[in-house]
């Protein structure tokens, strides 16, 4: 498998996206980061750990009989500059369209009824 597949598939799981958040506040050990998933078992996080040395996203040391990981953002740099930055451009265009399209708008008497009512039908609370 491709370097860049196994970083999608770690990224795939929201346990291992969590664990990547908590590793850019700074190491920690595999304890310090099981802690932070009570409903996972240890040898999940474990595993979830390992998914994410394999794919390089993290590098793990030892300390005594802790085992400290770490954010390996090089990976993710890749991922950026090879694959998601070329969607960039489309976001910038229809990001631009838009922003075109609401400053040419009239906005001025939109939603009113002549006789001053809101043709706005009120929020039922359902947001």
């Amino acid at each position: 498998m491709r370097r860049l597949e196994r970083v999608l598939q770690a990224l795939a799981d929201p346990t291992r996206r969590r664990i990547l958040d908590l590793l850019a506040e700074g190491d920690l050990a595999a304890g310090e980061i099981a802690a932070h998933f009570p409903a996972i078992s240890r040898p999940a996080v474990s595993q979830h750990l390992a998914v994410l040395r394999e794919a390089g996203l993290v590098r793990e040391r030892r300390e005594g009989r802790r085992r400290i990981y770490q954010l390996e953002p090089e990976p993710l740099r890749e991922l950026w500059e090879g694959w998601l930055a070329r969607y960039q451009r489309f976001w910038d265009d229809r990001l631009a369209s838009l922003k075109r399209l609401v400053e040419s708008a009239d906005w001025e008497g939109e939603g009113q009824e002549e006789d001053g009512g809101s043709r706005i039908p009120p929020d039922r609370g359902g947001s």
